[in-house]
């Protein structure tokens, strides 16, 4: 297959399994990139780490932001646009691209994907309260792939589950809701979470909100077309982290992580969390990620809480049972889970399947679920089906 070809089925792939639901404006866009050799060439001309749709999609966003007279952003709710999504969009979105070919260029080659899901800490509060019911007390908490450390603040946030809500007690500044699908109990994702007792965040390019003004409209160029909430609840953030910063280091999650929980102050058991890190990294760097928590376990408790794809989680040394079937081959959702590391305790689970984004969550039904009921509500595909 040619890089070219690789392309075409990635913006396919992302329109079937990102985009469905969720934006029906990059659905299509996602579709017209693939059909468009054109279009695939402004990422073909950047080194492959940079070719994805969620880096072409911020890229136009982020220049749009400045330019909302251009018939492209009449799409774009989030730029004050109100068009319903119609045949001419694909053209609009050929023309933006080919009147701004220098600057799409430039991002392009320059910047990295940088996003900041925070309804991630719903998956964040689920595998903290797991993890304390196992080793109890107050915990560490690292985040690998933190971009701008947002999800650091998860204890600052409220959360809505429907009619339910909660927060930290102190009036929060922001409040991030999701839904909860299939018969698990959701209490879990509104109980009270455990005591942090030290938390920092590492990333090849951690964003710095305070000392970089342009770091916090990047990030907003990945919040979707039709996102309007999302984007206040992004600034929202935003300015929190800027008031109340956490520290943020550069680091590389395959060479550094086992020094980073060595460094980490206290006894406490240390939670590494990542949110879609398996996904940068090809196969021989996954496994020396899970080796950096291995090695750094045999001198203190580590626990790896993750929210990501299940088929990579499932090609890492995680042997949760529920990684085994079906859900093992999906793209479609993702699996939050824990894996606790500690001399020769090991403990591996599945706490719950997930959107992506956080969109829904569905928590297991019982301690052994396999998640074999997910696939007949509808919640993924089985491969081939």
């Amino acid at each position: 297959m040619t890089d070219r070809d690789h392309l075409r089925t990635l913006f396919r792939f992302f329109a079937r399994t990102q985009c469905q639901g969720r934006s029906p404006l990059y659905a299509l866009l996602s579709e017209t990139v693939a059909a468009d050799d054109a279009l695939l060439g402004l990422l073909l001309a950047t080194p492959a780490s940079q070719r994805r749709p969620s880096l072409l999609f911020a890229a136009v966003n982020h220049l749009l932001r400045d330019r909302t007279g251009h018939q492209l952003a009449a799409y774009y709710p989030i730029h004050g646009g109100e068009r319903p999504v119609d045949e001419q969009a694909p053209a609009a979105f050929r023309a933006f691209c080919a009147e701004h070919p220098d600057e799409l260029a430039e991002l392009l080659a320059t910047r990295n994907t940088q996003t900041n899901e925070i309804r991630r800490c719903f998956a964040l509060r689920l595998g903290l309260r797991r993890i304390a019911a196992h080793w109890p007390g107050p915990l560490t908490l690292l985040e690998v792939g933190t971009s701008a450390g947002l999800n650091l603040h998860f204890d600052r946030y409220g959360y809505r589950l429907g009619e339910q809500s909660a927060d930290s007690g102190g009036g929060a500044p922001l409040t991030l809701s999701t839904t909860v699908r299939g018969g698990g109990p959701a209490d879990q994702l509104l109980g009270e979470t455990p005591v942090v007792a030290h938390r920092i965040g590492a990333d090849l390019e951690p964003v710095d909100l305070a000392a970089d003004p342009a770091a916090g409209p990047w990030l907003e160029a990945f919040i979707w077309p039709e996102q309007v909430r999302e984007l206040a609840t992004l600034r929202a953030a935003i300015e929190l982290a800027r008031r109340e910063p956490h520290p943020l280091v550069r680091a590389d999650a395959v060479r550094d992580t086992a020094r980073l929980i060595a460094e980490m102050p206290g006894e406490q058991p240390v939670v590494v969390f990542t949110a879609s890190l398996l996904s940068y990294l090809d196969a021989p760097a996954r496994e020396r990620f899970t080796a950096q928590l291995s090695a750094a376990a045999r001198t203190r408790k580590v626990a790896w809480l993750f929210t990501e794809a299940p088929g990579l989680v499932a090609r890492t040394d995680v042997a949760a049972a529920a990684l085994a079937g079906p859900l093992r081959d999906t793209g479609e959702v993702y699996a939050v889970g824990i894996s606790l590391r500690g001399g020769a305790e090991r403990r591996d689970e599945v706490l719950a399947l997930a959107d992506p984004y956080l969109e829904w969550i569905a928590p297991a039904q019982g301690e052994a679920d396999d998640f074999s009921w997910a696939a007949t509500e509808g919640l993924f595909r089985p491969a081939g089906k």
